[in-house]
């Protein structure tokens, strides 16, 4: 599994407007970590080789949930927080599945959905408490008006 996910993040591409939201979180004092139920290594293949790593602080991969885990975005969304040293209610999660946004609420984490080709709003909507927005660009835009709570200076 993890060589054809390796191979994978070869191939892929990002999706329209994901660079802009991790530089907008950084400029904003955001602090980033990217979460997947594939592996960490992955994961930061796909952020290397598009240009992206130096904006995320941690990754969270599925080696790093309990293999006994019945729920692993829920896991996963706990070794996130954990990996920030943070509050749950002090991060939010961003999300184009339900299970993610579900994950966040049972988490006690903020979550804001967006919708994809494929998505409903109605669906990422459910959850309580949820924002959903239509965009990555959106979102991107959102993230320049709303300031972060706790921030950092970002490095060059």
């Amino acid at each position: 599994m993890r060589e054809a996910e390796l191979a994978a993040a070869t191939t892929a591409v990002p999706t329209s407007g994901a660079q802009e939201v991790l530089q907008d979180c950084r400029a904003s004092g955001r602090r980033i970590v990217v979460v997947g139920d594939i592996c960490s290594d992955a994961m930061e293949t796909y952020l290397d080789l598009h240009g992206l790593r130096p904006m995320v602080e941690a990754v969270v991969g599925r080696e790093q949930r309990p293999a006994t885990s019945e729920w692993p975005g829920l896991d996963l969304a706990r070794q996130a927080v954990k990996a920030l040293g943070a509050e749950p209610s002090d991060c939010t999660l961003v999300s184009m599945s339900v299970l993610g946004m579900y994950a966040a609420a049972e988490a006690g984490i903020q979550a804001i959905g967006v919708v994809s080709g494929n998505g409903s709003r109605k669906h990422l909507a459910g959850t309580g408490g949820s924002v959903v927005v239509s965009t990555f660009a959106e979102l991107a835009g959102a993230l320049t008006a709303v300031p972060a709570a706790d921030s950092y200076e970002p490095s060059p």
